[in-house]
């Protein structure tokens, strides 16, 4: 058997590592409202909010962040994948038995976040779907691209089944009540869930709050497992990138990357602005035909946005633009594993009734300032830590359990480098 060991701080690509801090940034500021509120009112009862600032704050957010940067991470979870099974050469047997190791704990890890600090956590869906993932290591393109197709359409297909549904049994009396007695019952349902959330959020102990936790999480469920098909797609999508060296050789793509950006903005902006239009005209927990426009929307809107943010990151990364910017978003990228927990974390601290108990009193563009001042300390922190230290401190941990054996942690400095 071959010994397998993580890729070395000198054979990382800088720019994924910026990308993947750019996508942390991102995914924080769609978290935050979700953290000192219930998640099961953020996701299941959005509205665009009330009041000029509270709608100008939930606008921004919407149009510039919601559905952007999940579909990033996920798609640098894909082309991690490729990295992960190529780093030595062509995919072995080993090199896939030890990624479904690395996913496994990645699993566990999710699920203990979920418990322990946090119901919204992604990582248990990415660990799932990276299960999935080895299926495709060897697929062609073709194959793919009709897997991708049929993952693209699932939420779609799903949510427009059930909006139009009184549409479509609006000649059927005795169905058509009972789907509205499902409807009002499903919406009492979350209600209740969101003031006892806030209940126990605001002052019950921790164990309560572990339980409360638990219940958001299995709550949410059915309705996560229609969205997260999405991050199937991205998959696959960066396991072709992967494939064609577009991050690896960016600077040969150079101009592909700026044709995507010049189609992809236009086509972004109008989808952004059909999703704010969806959710302003949608009652919160309701699936409506405005419903399915916004979860439409916001899919496509998502993604091809996502390839403006990426296509524009890598033009000015190239043109050597912001490099202390980047330096920033990359230094969070090696840590994202860390830096992602330690949101949950913080927001633990700053919301909940173990903490300060600010839970509920913040507003969205309250939130919106805190991640950027949250994101402003893990940058700093992130470089002083990299400085010393190989890997983040849970990076560290994935690496010791996906391989048995501790690695070193503490950084090497050689000729005035550190490795």
């Amino acid at each position: 058997m071959e010994t397998l060991t993580p890729l070395s701080p000198s054979k990382r690509i800088d720019l994924v590592d910026a990308l993947r801090g750019f996508a942390i940034f991102g995914i924080l500021m769609v978290n935050m409202p979700a953290f000192f509120k219930p998640a099961v009112e953020v996701i299941m009862l959005a509205s665009i909010g009330n009041g000029n600032l509270d709608i100008l704050a939930h606008s921004f957010i919407y149009f510039f962040f919601a559905g952007k940067f999940f579909v990033l991470f996920s798609l640098l979870f894909g082309f991690g994948f490729y990295i992960f099974l190529h780093k030595d050469g062509e995919p072995t047997k080993d090199a896939v038995k030890t990624f479904r190791k690395r996913i496994f704990w990645l699993l566990v890890i999710g699920l203990l976040h979920t418990l322990l600090l946090w119901e919204g956590d992604i990582l248990i869906y990415y660990a799932l779907f990276g299960f999935l993932l080895i299926l495709f290591r060897k697929s062609s393109f073709r194959k793919i691209t009709i897997w991708m197709i049929i993952f693209l359409l699932i939420p779609m297909v799903v949510v427009g089944l059930i909006s139009l549904a009184p549409t479509m049994l609006a000649s059927n009396p005795e169905a058509l009540a009972g789907i509205e007695e499902g409807n009002r019952e499903q919406l009492a349902a979350t209600q209740d869930l969101v003031q006892r959330a806030y209940q126990v959020y605001s002052t019950g102990s921790y164990g309560q709050i572990i339980g409360m936790n638990w219940e958001q999480w299995v709550f949410m469920l059915p309705g996560i497992l229609f969205f997260y098909p999405t991050c199937m797609v991205m998959f696959l999508i960066g396991l072709i990138i992967g494939r064609k060296g577009l991050f690896a050789n960016y600077q040969q793509h150079i101009p592909l990357f700026r044709k995507v950006f010049w189609v992809s903005l236009p086509v972004g902006i109008l989808l952004n602005l059909i999703l704010l239009l969806s959710v302003a005209k949608s009652l919160p927990g309701t699936l409506d035909v405005w419903a399915f426009v916004g979860r439409t929307s916001g899919i496509f809107g998502g993604i091809v946005m996502m390839c403006t943010y990426v296509s524009g990151f890598i033009l000015l990364y190239n043109a050597g633009k912001f490099n202390k910017l980047f330096s920033g978003f990359s230094a969070v990228g090696r840590m994202a594993l860390t830096n992602y927990i330690s949101h949950s974390l913080i927001a633990l601290f700053l919301f909940k009734s173990v903490g300060l108990g600010l839970f509920g009193r913040l507003e969205v563009w309250q939130g919106i300032i805190l991640a950027l001042l949250i994101f402003g300390l893990q940058i700093s922190f992130s470089k002083w830590w990299l400085s010393k230290y190989r890997f983040g401190p849970l990076e560290w941990l994935w690496r010791t359990l996906t391989y048995g054996k501790i690695h070193a942690l503490k950084a090497k400095v050689s000729s005035g480098s550190v490795v």
